[in-house]
């Protein structure tokens, strides 16, 4: 999470130089937007594009392998990248592929606090986004935009490497010893609930742990229910928000008469906030449930882009704009795979997880270009900055109001821990 999703994290400084790079050329078009958004919004794309494919690979290649290979594809593509700006595409499939594996490991591992867990291994894309936007306009400074990301490749590939040796779930005989214990437990304690026949019991005994609240034993169930679909435009409004208001940090800052150094504080600030939230929520969230946390942190990301970001106009607004937001709209990582633990268990998490990530490729590529547009032909003027502002504000509402939706869902009982 530090090396791959946190390189993701910090891509608003190369986002700078990528305008400045395209600068000239797109003056001499007239009006057309800016090549260096398709950059990004490519980049984003194959990150989640990759997702779904990493997730076939994991149930046939395993943990290590799939992490391996994206290993190669985040160091050739930064090689690459020195060269050839399209080879942003390779880094993201490698990110992506990283992400999936990353996403599912720790719940295989535990059954109980399982959003405070994963909530640390998330916070690595924070602590990454974090040290690698310094240290990425550190380089940049130094060796220009080239010779930058062919040594963020070197660095990063060496390091996911020897990270892909760990990489494993628990075995499943572990697994069966854990359901036998809980499942005899259960009998034991002479719960109504638990006399069931023997048939009943054997599918139990499979795993515990990987019923949800809603019964679905394939991917084609999953797809079938309505509870997914919810979550699935949740998730796909606002991981496009979310990296919207990274990229554009460091240019939103500089339109408002702030330093491109400010500006990089700003994202570096954000990730830093997102380590404290993503901890500190999936804790929260194992005492009040995910999707009632899901819910109330992206109301509050809602509320600071429209309160805060839209009206700032100071380095110490945007400050705090920052860390709110760092705090809030950094827990979607880890409340996706809560989320689907929650709805459908453990079994087949990195295949539902994929699947999330097919319509994330769509808004991730569509939204850049949306707040792009915003930000090129009403933000000339200064005061039109404030519409990229509401755009994310916009696209956060109606994420949280499909979240709302999914709780009902649930249940209508408001006060119920889901």
């Amino acid at each position: 999470m530090f090396l791959g999703p946190g390189l993701t994290n910090s891509y608003g400084i190369f986002e700078e130089e990528y305008e400045k790079l395209y600068s000239d050329k797109s003056s001499n078009i007239g009006g057309s937007l800016s090549p260096a958004i398709g950059v990004g919004a490519a980049h984003l794309a194959s990150v989640y594009l990759f997702t779904t494919i990493a997730g076939a690979l994991c149930e046939r290649l395993g943990m290590g392998l799939t992490t391996f290979i994206g290993t190669l594809l985040v160091g050739t593509g930064l090689f690459a990248a020195g060269f050839c700006t399209k080879a942003s595409i390779l880094v993201g499939a490698g990110i992506g592929t990283i992400f999936i594996i990353v996403s599912t490991i720790p719940t295989s591992w535990f059954s109980k606090n399982q959003g405070f867990l994963i909530g640390v291994v998330h916070s690595g894309s924070g602590v990454g986004g974090l040290v690698l936007a310094p240290v990425s306009r550190y380089l940049i400074d130094k060796y220009g935009l080239s010779g930058a990301v062919k040594i963020l490749g070197l660095i990063l590939a060496s390091g996911i490497a020897v990270a892909s040796l760990g990489m494993a779930t628990k075995p499943d005989e572990l697994l069966d010893q854990e359901d036998e214990k809980d499942t005899d437990s259960m009998l034991s304690a002479g719960n109504s609930a638990c006399e069931f026949s023997n048939d009943s019991l054997a599918k139990k005994r499979m795993s515990v742990r990987s019923f949800g609240v809603r019964n679905v034993r394939s991917t084609s169930e999953v797809l079938r229910s309505q509870e997914f679909w919810y979550l699935n435009i949740a998730v796909m409004l606002a991981e496009a928000a979310f990296y919207v208001v990274l990229f554009f940090l460091p240019a939103y800052s500089i339109g408002i008469g702030l330093s491109s150094e400010q500006g990089a504080l700003l994202v570096g600030v954000a990730n830093g906030a997102t380590i404290v939230g993503r901890i500190t929520i999936g804790y929260i969230a194992d005492l009040a449930g995910n999707i009632n946390m899901f819910f109330v942190t992206h109301l509050l990301v809602t509320l600071s882009c429209v309160l805060l970001w839209f009206p700032a106009k100071s380095f110490m607004v945007m400050m705090l704009f920052a860390c709110i937001f760092g705090l809030f709209a950094g827990s979607l990582t880890p409340m996706m795979p809560l989320c689907l633990v929650t709805l459908f268990g453990q079994n087949g998490l990195a295949s539902n997880v994929g699947l999330l990530g097919i319509g994330i490729v769509l808004t991730t590529s569509v939204a850049p270009v949306v707040a792009r547009l915003f930000y090129e032909k009403l933000g000339q003027n200064g005061a039109g900055y404030g519409t990229v502002a509401l755009f994310c504000g916009g696209v956060y509402l109606l994420a949280t109001l499909s979240i709302f939706t999914l709780r009902l869902c649930v249940s209508r009982s408001l006060w119920t821990k889901i």
